[in-house]
């Protein structure tokens, strides 16, 4: 039996059956291990806040991703479903309930479309003249003549032509009408006058004013050589009234051996005037020493009134 104190027990610490009444023992609370744990925790809490926090700010992200991708679909389907009316890469076609009313607004749209492309091929035409485009006045069809007694005698050449019981024949020449009868050039079909300088008169089918010459030689492709030196260079045109007159300078031009074949001029606007004669005066050829020649060679303008 455990010893007791006169002073509990004077002050009823103990019952009857001399055991205690009031017990004195105490609990131990582990504050310093709950504190220990609480750290290992933390870092997990910790993380699983950021994580709630980003999925926070995803969900935000993708809301309005999911939103536009829905307003996207229904507004194609809407397109599909109702695409409306369908206007023409021309002109805006009325949607209206009769089809014939459509064809003729169809109709008369295309014949303004025909008659705006016609406006505009003659306006080309304008600056771009051809000479088959433009009347030919001097052309022997039409009436047109040479005058040969003012005109340069055509060059014999010293090719043979043939043999008669071995006697050799001469290539007779060319005569000057070739250059006016509108042949298509063909080579050494031309009329060759002796050196680079000579003159071609010709009586023109009409009077006329004149506002353009052409003059025409084969290509240096179509030659044995490649080269056409035998072409005239630069040459002279004069209008002529009578054959008395001197003649009205209209221009002096250059003949391009590396141009086209068929190369058209227009004559100065300064010499208005009508003729009935055109003087053709070639000045220099393009190099041969001993002729030049000459294919074609056309006078356009307009009668006179």
């Amino acid at each position: 039996m455990s010893r007791r104190s006169p002073r509990l027990e004077d002050s009823g610490y103990y019952g009857i059956d001399r055991e205690p009444l009031i017990s004195y023992r105490e609990t131990l609370h582990r504050i310093f291990r709950r504190r220990k744990i609480n750290r290992h925790i933390q870092p997990e809490a910790i993380e699983t806040s950021n994580n709630r926090n980003g999925n926070r700010h995803f969900i935000f992200l993708i809301l309005p991703l999911c939103f536009g991708l829905a307003y996207s679909i229904i507004t194609l389907n809407s397109n599909f479903l109702n695409p409306g009316v369908l206007e023409s890469p021309i002109s805006p076609i009325i949607n209206t309930k009769d089809p014939t009313a459509r064809c003729k607004e169809m109709e008369e749209r295309v014949r303004e479309l025909q008659n705006e492309l016609l406006r505009l091929k003659q306006e080309i035409n304008s600056h771009f003249l051809t000479a088959d485009s433009l009347p030919n006045f001097a052309l022997q069809s039409l009436g047109a003549k040479v005058v040969l007694h003012l005109s340069s005698e055509a060059h014999q050449t010293k090719e043979t032509f043939t043999t008669i019981l071995g006697i050799p024949l001469m290539r007779p020449p060319v005569h000057q009408r070739t250059v006016i009868q509108g042949h298509s050039p063909l080579p050494g079909r031309c009329w060759a006058f002796a050196g680079g300088k000579g003159h071609l008169l010709i009586t023109l089918s009409h009077r006329v004013t004149i506002s353009h010459v052409t003059l025409e030689h084969i290509s240096k492709n179509v030659t044995p050589t490649g080269t056409i030196t035998s072409a005239p260079k630069e040459f002279t045109i004069y209008g002529m009234e009578n054959l008395d007159d001197k003649g009205t300078h209209l221009g002096t031009f250059l003949y391009d051996q590396n141009g086209d074949p068929v190369q058209t001029f227009k004559t100065s606007d300064n010499k208005q005037g009508f003729f009935n004669y055109i003087k053709l005066q070639v000045e220099s050829n393009w190099g041969h020493p001993v002729y030049s020649c000459l294919y074609g060679f056309r006078v356009h303008g307009k009668l006179a009134e």
